[in-house]
């Protein structure tokens, strides 16, 4: 055993029990705070529903949108705020700020020596922790209130120190009406970020929390004026003998409503800086507010620059209509004939089609498929490019049937567009007359490849323009001559305005006039133009070429344009086979409808009888039809058809020009 030296003494008994109780109650205390934090952790909610702002290339602001809870909130980091703001503040609102644990004990105590000594409130021991407390759990002002205020600012300064206390409060502070925060409040009151204010700017924004209401400069500019001058004054700065001050409006303007819903679904949040040009937006949304559009229909148009940035969006013109409220920019919808000319381009890129191959213009049954035009004619032979600038059906489908329908759909795919089939149906030749779904966002990513010699990158509505790896659609020469193809397509009367205006554009009309579109290129801008009902319904009578292009020409005339080599002429690919010059047509004259063998209900129960339509194939125009041996009387431009006078068996047969026939045997019930 061990003595002690001479001269050490022992700390008292009582002593080492206090040191001991007092780690106890530290443990103790400590283990209770965690346990309290995490049983009760602060609601955040506040603080991390934003609204969503947008602006346009030019900070411009087009749009907004509240936060869930209807405000207009935005985060704020301390670091993109002006330093005399935030010195202004925290001299103004809490001076021991950054060494206090949340809750200030000088201030709770003089401010109750100010009520005891003078009956009434004279300043508050709120610090910004506390106040940030509140405006993160909105409450009424009580002394209960006050101890959970001071609990919360404690919990807040622990969890995430004075910087992060400082964000949320900068984020939260009311600023007048639904404005929520530093950075909010300056967009809309003075048009700017909060990096840079002047005094006045900055003393406005500390006023306003403290009466957000009665202080709202667009309402009360004079008790504003007031405020910020009495903080000015408070803190010792010099007060400028005139507050002048350009203030804003708390509203957002709404000229870019489609494309705000489409960035909030994208999960966009805050300030957004986009690639949209103000004066564009606002020129395409007056074009099409102007034109008349289709009964019970809309307009929607999608413009993107010679970047492929997207310079306007407008996804419906604000028509009344069922289902205009619908984005028809990022909707499905039947593109009509808009991609026969890459169906085309990729016939010339295999070598099985160039622009001056002939091709017949006839009626032609694919199996079960016998495609029409939309007229009702066919034009006999014919070249590619002129097939292509009048949109004629059969050659279409006879060049997608070439290079295939799987390949050209998975080609598209690997650009970057997909195209939405009919459920459960498989890729086939109706995808040449628009038997296929697709987006105006991504129609305008094909027409922007012919615009840049056949690279592909997808429509960007980002600023500054992300940089973006390009596929290859196919080769420049092949999309110079698609181009130079499409600039001879003739505009219709309505769009003949500028004389020296050269549109390469498409038009394209789906299935039942549902759908009018007309897709541009100049100087490599792209126009795309849609018209229609967005409910799906068909509007009869409106075609692309005459509703949706004299308003594609409309906007294209008010963009700039600028010398580009962009679809100038280049050699044609190399010479074809001989077997490939000329599309073979069939000699015999066929009969495709009806086919042979068919029973045919045309007695209805009411005593109607059905007319039985004619269809015929090959040979030489134009055809006598004969039905058991009698001559039927048919009128040019019409579809031939026959009444039968009873139900049967019938012979029918078709004779060409060159006396070559061919004959079905049906019955008809």
């Amino acid at each position: 055993m061990t003595r002690p030296e001479s001269g050490q003494k022992h700390p008292p008994s009582w002593l080492r029990l206090a040191m001991a109780g007092g780690l106890l109650a530290c443990l103790v205390g400590s283990i209770l705070a965690l346990t309290l934090d995490h049983l009760f952790p602060p609601d955040l909610r506040r603080a991390h529903a934003q609204a969503l702002v947008v602006y346009d290339a030019t900070h411009t602001r087009l749009d907004g949108r509240v936060s869930t809870d209807g405000s207009w909130r935005l985060t704020t980091n301390h670091a993109a705020v002006d330093a005399a703001y935030l010195a202004l503040l925290l001299k103004t609102e809490d001076r021991r700020f950054w060494w206090h644990p949340g809750v200030d004990p000088f201030s709770i105590l003089r401010a109750a020596g100010q009520l005891a000594f003078r009956g009434h409130i004279v300043s508050g021991g709120s610090t910004l922790a506390m106040q940030t407390a509140r405006l993160l759990t909105p409450h009424r002002h009580t002394w209960r209130g006050k101890v959970q205020d001071a609990l919360r600012a404690l919990q807040l300064e622990w969890r995430y120190g004075h910087t992060g206390v400082l964000d949320l409060y900068l984020t939260l502070a009311p600023e007048g009406g639904a404005i929520e925060g530093i950075t909010a409040g300056s967009l809309f009151w003075f048009g700017h970020e909060p990096a840079h204010l002047n005094p006045t700017e900055a003393a406005l924004l500390v006023a306003l929390p403290r009466r957000p209401t009665t202080l709202r400069p667009d309402r009360h500019p004079q008790a504003a004026r007031q405020a910020t001058a009495l903080v000015l004054a408070r803190t010792g700065a010099s007060s400028p003998d005139s507050l002048a001050w350009h203030i804003g409006t708390a509203h957002s303007p709404h000229d870019a409503p489609s494309l705000l819903a489409y960035l909030w679904h994208t999960g966009a949040r805050g300030p957004v800086r986009t690639s949209l040009e103000h004066t564009t937006q606002a020129t395409v949304l007056r074009i099409l507010h102007a034109t008349p559009p289709p009964r019970l229909g809309g307009w929607a148009a999608l413009v993107l620059r010679p970047d492929g940035s997207v310079a306007a969006w407008a996804g419906n013109a604000g028509n009344s209509c069922p289902g205009c409220a619908m984005d028809m920019v990022t909707a499905w919808r039947s593109p009509g004939s808009t991609l026969k000319p890459f169906i085309y381009g990729l016939a010339f890129q295999q070598g099985v089609l160039a622009p001056d191959t002939l091709v017949h213009d006839s009626a032609t049954r694919f199996a079960n498929y016998a495609p029409r035009n939309y007229d009702r004619i066919f034009h006999g032979t014919t070249t590619v490019r002129t097939a292509l600038q009048q949109s004629y059906n059969l050659p279409a489908v006879q060049a997608l049937n070439l290079i295939g329908a799987r390949y050209f759909i998975a080609t598209l795919h690997d650009n970057g567009v997909d195209l939405r089939l009919p459920r459960g149906a498989t890729p086939s030749l109706a995808l040449a007359l628009g038997g296929a779904g697709i987006r105006m966002l991504d129609l305008a990513r094909l027409y922007n490849a012919l615009a840049h010699d056949g690279l592909s990158t997808p429509p960007s509505v980002s600023w500054p323009v992300p940089n973006a790896q390009p596929s290859r659609l196919f080769s420049s020469a092949v999309a110079r001559q698609v181009l130079g193809i499409l600039r001879g397509t003739p505009l219709p009367d309505a769009a003949q305005g500028n004389a020296e205006r050269s549109i390469a554009f498409k038009t394209g009309t789906s299935y039942g006039q549902r759908d009018a579109w007309a897709a541009g290129i100049q100087s490599g801008w792209v126009v795309i133009v849609w018209a229609g009902r967005p409910d799906g319904a068909s509007s009869p009578g409106i075609t692309g070429l005459h509703i949706a292009a004299p308003v594609m020409a409309r906007i294209m005339d008010t963009l700039p344009t600028t010398p580009s080599s962009t679809g100038m002429p280049l050699p044609a690919l190399a010479p074809l086979a001989p077997s490939l010059r000329v599309l073979p047509e069939q000699q015999e004259p066929r009969v495709l409808s009806p086919p042979n063998g068919a029973v045919i209900e045309s007695f209805g129960q009411d005593g109607t009888v059905t007319p039985i339509g004619l269809e015929a194939s090959g040979g030489a125009q134009p055809y006598r039809w004969m039905v058991n041996n009698k001559l039927l009387t048919t009128l040019p431009g019409l579809t031939p058809s026959w009444l039968p006078d009873g139900p049967g068996f019938a012979h029918v047969a078709v004779i060409d020009a060159q006396g070559r026939a061919a004959s079905v045997t049906i019955q008809v019930r």
